[in-house]
């Protein structure tokens, strides 16, 4: 095979979606890191944040855990985390105090609203080598990969 310019590929890694995939997770990471690190944000923080707008009313650790696709105590210690800061605040839910209800802050909602740009900046520019149509099927062909192979994860997400 051969990979940009005609070089040949290094190895048959790159012949391997699972190895493909791992490895632009990492380059993502870095891309997010670049453009968004100088406000110690993680990308699963940030979509924490994202999700919660989408819940004015506040949403449990176990439900905002499928929505996010991540295990529950993953998501309750990225909740703390970002509650340290004054972007969530958490709370006994109502109808049932061993859950634990997060709600995005005012200051949450303005932090994100600060970082969206760069957050932007860094998925522009991990697609930027890619065409139009090459983006939008790119996105169509993961999203395809996701429903089909939800049940698979450690953590099943709500689609």
């Amino acid at each position: 095979m051969r990979g940009a310019a005609g070089a040949p590929d290094p190895s048959r890694m790159w012949t391997r979606p699972g190895f493909l995939i791992r490895r632009l997770h990492q380059i993502h990471y870095g891309l997010f890191f670049e453009e968004c690190g100088h406000e110690t944000i993680t990308p699963l923080q940030f979509g924490m944040l994202t999700v919660l707008t989408e819940h004015p009313e506040g949403v449990d650790i176990g439900a905002l855990a499928v929505q996010m696709g991540i295990d529950r105590s993953n998501t309750a210690d990225i909740a703390r985390r970002l509650a340290r800061r004054g972007y969530v605040k958490q709370e006994p839910a109502k109808t049932d105090r061993r859950k634990v209800v997060s709600r995005i802050t005012k200051e949450g909602r303005t932090f994100l609203k600060r970082m969206e740009p760069p957050m932007q900046k860094s998925q522009d520019r991990l697609l930027r080598p890619l065409s139009s149509e090459q983006r939008l099927a790119l996105i169509e062909a993961l999203r395809i990969l996701v429903r089909t192979y939800n049940d698979k994860g450690r953590a099943r997400m709500q689609l």
